[in-house]
């Protein structure tokens, strides 16, 4: 539910800004303006899953929900989050022979909760259920309908596992639903989250989902309930009923989520003596908004783009209100903006540039250490796949040199959301040499750089029969005579073994000649076909496997074990217009 009383502490910052342009649609751009983009690979700063991508399923639709509408639910798949939340409850409190529907505050009450949970999992993402923590009903009845419902997904043999108490208690936010003081909504937290570890002790449980970052109720919460509670979760929107500028929102607003999720993480380890996972169960660039002039337009790309890098950054997860709700939905629930029905509004492209779409490889898993010198400019960078994420939020296009540590050589896909592509867009490649390249950014755009490192990724066992990994790097080539050395001191010489895996291009179409050259066992596939299969004993010899390529890249894995004296590995390749070499670093990409 969209709460009626948001944030406002940023309220006065919208006065103090200075007046540097912000770009907006229809204000033409003046000339590139030069930035440097520093990306450190070797500075992780958290690790992520796709889990940390998260939406709220409201129940909104006008008719056209993830349970019928085959275009919404190809986007939602398409966009690729790992949770999905929706408020669950018994129709008539107290009453488990009542339907369970949808809980949210004029939500469709026509579909029924297995419905819901059936259609969140079949799009691929974990369902999050928000269970009813309501002064409206006692706390046992609150307790009684907690218990019943995971008893009745339960019985269907896939239980719901993770539940979030309560929704936006600390203000009067839903209409009918009184607020409730973080005392008395700790005590049903500590009752509810009892009954149903009873059920299941894995179950996971959060809270207190305020509708901003209430410090005092959030730590009067967690005082009470700490050493039950897997998970903080509060609501953070940029704009609050006091009007923040745009140049505030894409601006100071952004970067204060950093200090809002420290500040609460910092609140929540005092309180408890330990880490806990922090979820902003909410976030829109506004929780109302309703002549659409920035949640109808590229604005809300860019917002979303920098919001979501800046949360995940801070050591977040995040849900998008909401899939469909009107101008704040991911998708258009009747023709918003005269954008048809289903179709995606801007947000969806501002996490899409992380997630890909379906279109590019999604952001990696480890986030790590970038910034750059123009603060019209937010970057957000992975490690294990290596992506970049570059806002432009000013009115000029910026020409931005990247200076990389951890990456000497390879090529990044340029993907972009403009101002009239909205959908991200392939604009080009980036070469990357001596760990530099150059990326022109236009006003008002979200880019992002899929990169892919010259050579392969190679991972070492110390054993001969890949299992166990011990050492990981990219090999810039596949041309080894270690002799009777070991590969590395963290490896055993003599019974080592090795896995290669990456793509290989190919700037012709013909037909090449793969040449492993190895002592000892070998095996070789392209495009998951294989070439060359020799995984025994052997002197130092050679093994060929042709195949037909047409331009472009392909998988490429080549597999190699060592067991005892010489260890040669040395990979090869010739064609009609190629003759017999090493095959170089700068014709295989790593991924």
């Amino acid at each position: 539910m969209i709460a009626l009383a948001r944030r406002t502490l940023h309220a006065a910052l919208a006065g103090g800004l200075a007046a540097a342009a912000v770009w907006t649609a229809g204000v033409p751009a003046e000339a590139a303006v030069a930035a440097t983009v520093s990306v450190d690979f070797t500075k992780p700063i958290r690790t992520i899953a796709p889990t940390d991508f998260g939406i709220g399923i409201t129940g909104y639709g006008e008719g056209s929900y993830i349970t019928n509408d085959t275009k919404h639910r190809d986007r939602l798949r398409a966009l690729g989050v790992g949770r999905m939340r929706i408020e669950l409850h018994y129709q008539e409190p107290g009453n488990h022979g009542s339907p369970i529907v949808c809980g949210g505050y004029r939500c469709a009450t026509e579909v029924s909760g297995d419905a819901w949970i059936n259609a969140i999992r079949d799009l691929g993402a974990e369902p999050v259920v928000i269970l009813q923590v309501d002064g409206r009903q006692s706390a046992e009845v609150n307790r009684g309908d907690a218990v019943a419902l995971y008893k009745h997904f339960a019985a269907t043999g896939k239980p719901v596992q993770r539940f979030i108490l309560g929704n936006e208690l600390n203000c009067a936010c839903t209409p009918d639903k009184p607020e409730m003081t973080a005392a008395e909504y700790s005590s049903r937290f500590n009752l509810i989250t009892d009954a149903l570890r009873a059920e299941n002790p894995a179950v996971k449980v959060g809270g207190p989902a305020t509708a901003w970052d209430d410090h005092d109720y959030i730590r009067t919460f967690l005082q009470g309930s700490g050493s039950r509670v897997d998970f903080v979760d509060y609501h953070d929107y940029g704009n609050g009923f006091d009007e923040i500028t745009d140049e505030a929102l894409l601006g100071s607003v952004i970067r204060d989520y950093e200090t809002d999720i420290k500040e609460v993480s910092a609140l929540a380890e005092s309180v408890l003596g330990r880490k806990i996972d922090l979820q902003i169960g909410e976030f829109n660039s506004d929780f109302n908004d309703l002549d659409g002039h920035r949640t109808l337009t590229h604005f809300n790309t860019l917002w979303g783009a920098a919001a979501l890098g800046q949360i995940l950054h801070a050591g977040a997860s995040a849900y998008q209100y909401g899939d469909k709700n009107g101008q704040l939905g991911l998708t258009s629930t009747n023709g918003e903006g005269n954008i048809p029905r289903s179709e995606p509004l801007p947000i969806y492209h501002g996490i899409g540039m992380y997630t890909g779409e379906g279109l590019f490889r999604p952001f990696g898993k480890t986030v790590v250490q970038a910034s750059a010198n123009n603060d019209k400019l937010h970057v957000f960078a992975s490690d294990q796949s290596k992506n970049v994420v570059l806002v432009n939020v000013g009115a000029d296009p910026i020409e931005a040199g990247l200076a990389l540590t951890g990456l000497t050589a390879g090529t990044a896909a340029i993907w972009q959301s403009t101002s009239d592509a909205w959908t991200p867009h392939r604009t080009g490649t980036a070469t990357i040499a001596g760990g530099k390249a150059t990326v022109t950014l236009p006003a008002g755009s979200a880019t992002t750089l899929v990169i892919d490192q010259q050579g392969l990724s190679a991972t070492y066992f110390d054993n001969a029969d890949l299992a166990g990994a011990t050492v990981t790097r990219i090999d810039p080539t596949v041309n080894f005579d270690w002799g009777s050395a070991a590969p590395d001191p963290a490896i055993g010489a003599d019974t080592f073994s090795v896995r290669w895996t990456g793509k290989v291009v190919a700037d012709k179409a013909e037909t090449y000649t793969f040449v492993t050259t190895t002592d000892d066992g070998v095996r070789l596939w392209v495009d998951g076909k294989p070439l060359i299969d020799n995984w025994t004993d052997h002197s130092k010899r050679d093994d060929t496997g042709q195949v037909a390529l047409s331009a472009g890249t392909h998988d490429i894995k080549m597999e190699f074990y060592d067991s005892g004296y010489d260890a040669i590995a040395e990979l090869r390749w010739e064609s009609p217009s190629i003759p017999r070499q090493i095959i170089p670093a700068e014709k295989l990409l790593a991924g």
